[in-house]
């Protein structure tokens, strides 16, 4: 189940990425090559093709700088890309990253919005 309203879709295109390994920096940089706001969602690279995945909203301020957003659009923080791309697999379960795990508990899970 989506943990967002149904009736509030996503703010920005839904950009898909199937794939089981970590995602690199020039592919992340490579889904705003027209665009400066998607809404990732990475899936495994086999499946039922209305499968879920793993969302990620996406705002490019910059090449260097992205900011995350909730679905309704709630800022969440801002990243470079490396830690971005390393938050975007640490979370999708692409690659285990402990700072960024210790960063999940102690920021975003406890997050109240």
């Amino acid at each position: 189940m989506p943990n967002f309203n149904l009736n509030q879709q996503p703010r920005y295109p839904i950009v898909t990425k199937d794939t089981d390994i970590a995602l690199t920096n020039e592919q992340v940089i490579s889904l705003f090559s027209d665009r400066n706001s998607i809404t990732l969602c990475v899936r495994s690279s086999s499946g039922h093709p209305n499968r879920g995945g793993y969302y990620f909203c996406i705002h490019k301020i910059s090449n260097h700088l992205f900011q995350l957003e909730t679905m309704e659009g709630v800022y969440v923080d801002s990243f470079d890309l490396d830690i971005l791309v390393n938050f975007i697999n640490h979370a999708s379960g692409r690659k285990f990253n402990s700072e960024l795990l210790n960063y999940c508990q102690n920021n975003i899970n406890f997050r109240t919005d």
